[in-house]
């Protein structure tokens, strides 16, 4: 169906509208209105962001004609459903409030107002409300007001004229006489800020008798715009309320009224604010002190001092706050030069105050604290000089590193804003040797890579604490300039110093990359008489050359344990086959090796497929208990078939029957499909039993439950092990002996060489043990090409799942081949419907173990019936194969004895016969599966064309769906589409399959549905023999869409299914060539 091509999955209703003339209106790309909405819709939520701006841009262009449409086509709020109409009119709303979008503003607004007006869900007004007021101007406010009687409403349009642009003359006008609350009114004007003078006595004489909510609405209103008159009224019910913060707010309405006034009126405010500095209350008492500070002037500053000899450090800190404020920025020295005439706590006060205001010019004050015996002053002096800065504070700073705050300086020159590496570096030549360790510390904390040569002569200190922080250090601020003097060192050192060297070196190289690494360390390993040396260097350079080398290394005897160390530590993935290789050879290493092993394939990407095969491959080494139940534990976190079998079988061990049943239980339960047949009933029912033994725990308890609870859904069929292992090598064949039709299979393979595998006694697939399996027809499926999925000469693992004609093949996780068409070697044969599954080896042989069968149903087959067969009718679709068609094989799948479209939106292509016709006679059945789904029937058609154009489409459409509100009738289901309108036929519920027939003979088209003839006309005839304009233009009066349609005359062509969407079915497809007859 053109024009309508978009996805019913992404949206929920569609829209057409009535005013028939307005949305006739056509865009750029020839779409009306409606299918502007629609194709909209289609691609909300958008991708990205640039999708996102085309589709508001398109959607808003459509003005108030579309808007109006998008919030007509919302069904009532109780219903729901209405998330994409919601998010695509607040979308729009908002992308026409941006300052280069203003041009499409008002027409947007307009269609808002209009919907708004249509509207009768007080849910969805509120929305609308919400949105108008965005774009509102004072001309709208009537559109508000007429909402203001309407209890849920109300708060919305109070909201919005709190916002609207100049109306406040209109509403101070309008507040003395207006039928609203006063709790109403009087919101309003504080939301609104409004400070008319005729406000405040309407206020005032509301106040007696008000309720405690109304009296909370009239104190914020009075806040913002009352008087002094209003200071009396506030301040008894403030003082009611003990100046605490209750239900009216009065205490904070009050202490609001007193901040505004204190700007314009400043002697009531500074008497009141006396008066709360007695109070009780902390918060009030500060709010009293900046009240008072902010009315005193020149008298400000003395009451700072008064503040500072307090004894609440809020109050102190209030006053500290507000200085510069008060008494401007000499009050920094002024305070500072009395500081000692305070108490301790208000002293560390100012310090930290000087400090956060960063006053450099009174470091003296700050460093003279910060050697106070009072260590919370000291420490925020130290402190504070950090904040300010400076060589001075820094100089003194240091000094006391090797003093009682030490550490507290330590500390603060970690922090230090400033660059203090030369004055650090510099500092250990001066000072002791109690601050040389700690400023060897901070060098270290600090990187300071310029301190290299004094910590390198520090290295020989004789002071045990400074010698051992100075090689400490080395490993914090060594450049890879420095790595062969730090290797000169290492070799000659022992013991610790080794280490702490070796360390340095490591850090030296860590910036650079790999192969930078694996250089330098290569040269230093090949001229020195103890390579082993540079082992963990070669583990953090991790290459596969560093690798290699760490593996020569491990094979000469005398450097093995450094060498198999270094390789613990190697992240790279490419050393697990190196610690699974040493695992097989050396049972003392094992348990660290596969240890290791399990940890870096965690860590890494690899898929299910090839961590089952690790995995697998770990336990059949037979580490100790511990680490088979850490592997079984990793193996239960793979939700598949062979991850189960394994886990499985680990079950009648006792030392692993826990482990190996939480496996099983949890592969289980993340992939129920694995939920089914007596193999997996007896393996869940062993689980069940190992989890019941555990008496004393109750989490196996709750195991047993959840089992059970799987036991009760367990599916008839499912998996089973057909063989357990065996190996195909000349005449010798390994396979399951029962002839398939449908299946699935998984098992392990190798070979060296290659082997082959048939499907239904067809050779179908290569199993090549360098490159990996190849499906033999790739090449006419047109397949990608893949590269090597094996590794030659070890286990790999395979699913495979053949259904009618499709097969798909995945190889250790990477599809091979998807939904591809299976074909007969032998030439002209059709494929097997049955047939055995049999594996090929060549001289080098082909092992195959665990070959685990999934029989699935066997395909429904559809035949002609005798009157049919004798009218001389031919299958198109047999229920199996689509051997008769072309074109978009992917998305037009055979199963169940269907064909099912999952065509996405836009995606895919359409199915075409193989042969042309002519004049016919078409059936099939169809069954809609998704609302709203949208397929054509194409008839006399090209490929690649858009057969309602360039030959006829038949609609098939779900046509009944809310999302077809207001459907052109040449639209239906059944129509010619755009030449000739059908009746309109009902369909039954989705998942109801229906019947067509269409008969084309000449010019003449009759559609049956259901035994209904809903359509029978001639083409030549609808269109007064103008399928194309007569004037060349692309409006055509003579159609019913006024569009050209260039193929309708078309003499035969093609018969195709035109996808639009997913979720249709289609079966018994067969035709009656009746030009054959002729």
């Amino acid at each position: 169906m053109k024009n309508l091509k978009y996805s019913v999955l992404l949206i929920l209703f569609f829209w057409l509208g009535s005013q028939a003339p307005v949305l006739a209106q056509i865009d750029s790309r020839g779409r009306v209105t409606s299918t502007i909405i629609a194709d909209g819709l289609a691609q909300l939520p958008a991708k990205n962001i640039s999708t996102y701006n085309q589709v508001m841009e398109e959607l808003a262009q459509t003005g108030s004609v579309g808007m109006k449409s998008l919030i007509g086509m919302m069904n009532p709020s109780a219903q729901g459903g209405n998330a994409s109409f919601e998010y695509a009119i607040d979308g729009i709303v908002n992308y026409v409030t941006r300052p280069d979008k203003v041009n499409l503003k008002d027409k947007v607004k307009d269609g808002l107002v209009q919907g708004l007006q249509d509207c009768k869900d007080e849910v969805q007004q509120a929305f609308l409300l919400t949105l108008l007021q965005k774009l509102a101007t004072a001309s709208d406010v009537s559109v508000f007001e007429s909402y203001l009687q309407k209890d849920y409403l109300r708060p919305y349009v109070l909201q919005a004229l709190a916002v609207i642009p100049g109306i406040d003359d209109y509403l101070v006008e309008k507040i003395p006489n207006s039928p609203l609350s006063k709790s109403s009114l009087a919101h309003l004007i504080s939301m609104r800020q409004l400070t008319h003078s005729s406000l405040e006595p309407l206020l005032l004489s509301w106040i007696p008798g008000a309720d405690d909510s109304t009296l909370t609405e009239i104190y914020h209103a009075l806040a913002v715009c009352g008087t002094s008159k209003s200071l009396n009224p506030l301040k008894a019910a403030a003082s009611k309320a003990g100046y605490q913060y209750e239900k009216t707010h009065a205490t904070d309405s009050y202490l609001q009224l007193l901040t505004r006034l204190s700007l314009t009126d400043a002697k009531p405010v500074n008497k009141q604010a006396r008066i709360l500095m007695n109070r009780t209350n902390r918060s009030v008492r500060c709010a009293g002190l900046q009240l008072l500070l902010q009315t005193s002037g020149q008298k400000g500053e003395s009451e700072i001092f008064k503040a500072l000899k307090d004894e609440d450090i809020q109050f102190r800190n209030t006053a500290l706050q507000m200085a510069e404020k008060v008494a401007g920025k000499a009050i920094y020295s002024r305070v500072a030069q009395k500081i000692d005439q305070f108490s301790i706590p208000a002293q560390t006060d100012v310090v930290r105050w000087l400090g956060n205001n960063r006053q450099q010019g009174l470091t003296d004050v700050i460093i003279k604290k910060m050697n106070d015996d009072n260590k919370e002053l000291a420490s925020a002096a130290i402190k504070a000089g950090t904040q300010v800065g400076g060589d001075q504070v820094l100089k003194a700073i240091i000094g006391l590193l090797g003093g009682r705050y030490g550490e507290e300086s330590f500390k603060a020159l970690g922090s230090f804003a400033e660059n203090i590496n030369s004055t650090v570096v510099g500092a250990l030549d001066t000072e002791g040797t109690s601050a040389q360790e700690k400023l060897l510390q901070l060098v270290a904390k600090r990187k300071m890579s310029q301190a290299y040569p004094k910590v390198i002569r520090l290295l020989g200190s004789e002071n045990t604490n400074v010698k051992n922080a100075a090689y400490d250090a080395l490993g914090e601020i060594s450049t890879f300039d420095h790595f062969d003097s730090l290797c000169d060192k290492m070799e000659k050192a022992d013991g610790q110093m080794r280490e702490k060297l070796q360390k340095a070196a490591l850090y030296a190289l860590h910036l650079q990359n790999a192969d930078v690494q694996y250089a330098a360390i290569d040269k230093r390993m090949n001229a020195s008489s103890a390579p082993q040396l540079y082992d963990a260097m070669l583990a953090q350079a991790g290459n596969q050359q560093a690798i290699a080398r760490l593996v020569k290394e491990y094979r000469q005897s005398s450097a093995q344990q450094e060498a198999f160390d270094a390789l613990l530590k190697v992240e790279n993935p490419l050393a697990i086959d190196v610690l699974y290789q040493i695992a097989s050879t050396n049972a003392d290493q094992r348990e660290d090796a596969l240890t290791r092993c399990l940890t870096l394939v965690k860590g890494t990407e690899m898929n299910n497929a090839v961590q089952y095969l690790l995995y697998r491959r770990a336990l059949e080494l037979h580490p100790s208990a511990k680490v088979e139940n850490a592997f079984l534990d990793a193996v239960g976190q793979i939700p598949e078939w062979p991850a189960l079998a394994l886990a499985a079988s680990y079950m009648e061990n006792s030392a692993n029957a826990f482990d190996a049943a939480t496996a099983v239980k949890n592969i289980i339960s993340k992939n129920k499909t694995l939920l089914g047949g007596p193999t997996v009933k007896n393996w869940l029912q062993k689980a069940m039993e190992v989890f019941g033994e555990r008496k004393e725990d109750p989490d196996a308890g709750y195991a047993v439950d959840e089992i059970k609870g799987m036991l009760a859904k367990l599916a008839a069929d499912g998996f089973d092990i057909s063989v357990d292992k065996g190996t195909a090598k000349g005449k010798t064949t390994v396979g399951i002996k029962k002839a398939l039709e449908n299946f699935e299979l998984y098992f392990d393979w190798k070979t060296n060489g290659k082997g082959r595998l048939d499907l239904r006694s067809m050779p179908e697939v290569i199993l090549d043990g360098q490159n990996g399996p190849q499906f033999m027809f790739a090449d006419q499926n047109k397949a990608p090409e893949i590269g090597s999925t094996v590794q030659p000469g070890q286990w790999n693992t395979m699913y495979l799942q053949l259904v009618n004609d499709r097969l798909t093949i995945v190889s250790n996780g990477v599809v091979v081949a998807q939904n591809a068409i299976i074909r007969n070697s032998v030439a002209a044969s059709p494929t097997n419907v049955k047939g055995l599954v049999r594996f090929f080896g060549g001289d080098e042989g082909l092992e195959v173990r665990d070959l685990a069968l999934h029989e699935l149903p066997s395909t429904p087959v559809f035949t002609l019936s005798k009157e049919e067969k004798a009218a001389g009718f031919e299958v198109l679709f047999d229920g199996r194969s689509l051997n008769q068609w072309e074109g978009n094989l992917v998305n037009y799948v055979p199963n169940d004895g269907n064909i099912y479209v999952d065509a996405g939106y836009g995606n895919g292509g359409n199915l075409y016969s193989k042969k042309k016709y002519s004049d016919f006679v078409y059936r099939f059945e169809f069954s809609f599966v998704h609302p709203g789904v949208n397929n054509g029937i194409g008839i006399r058609t090209k490929h690649d064309v858009d057969a309602a154009y360039d030959g006829m489409e038949i609609q098939v459409l779900d046509h009944d769906d809310p999302i077809y509100k207001g459907l052109h009738s040449y639209q239906q289901h059944g129509a010619v589409y755009g030449v000739i309108v059908p009746k309109h036929v009902k369909f039954g519920p989705l998942g109801t399959w229906n019947a067509e027939e269409i008969r084309a003979v000449g010019d003449h088209i009759t559609v049956t549905v259901n035994g209904q003839v809903i359509l029978d006309g001639n083409i030549r005839e609808a269109c007064q023999g103008h399928n194309v304009s007569p004037d060349g233009s692309d409006n055509n009066p003579y159609t019913v869409d006024h569009k050209n349609h260039p193929g309708l005359f078309n003499k035969e062509g093609n018969i195709s299914f035109c996808g639009h969407g997913e979720g249709i079915r289609f079966r018994n497809v067969r035709i009656l060539d009746l030009s054959k007859k002729r």
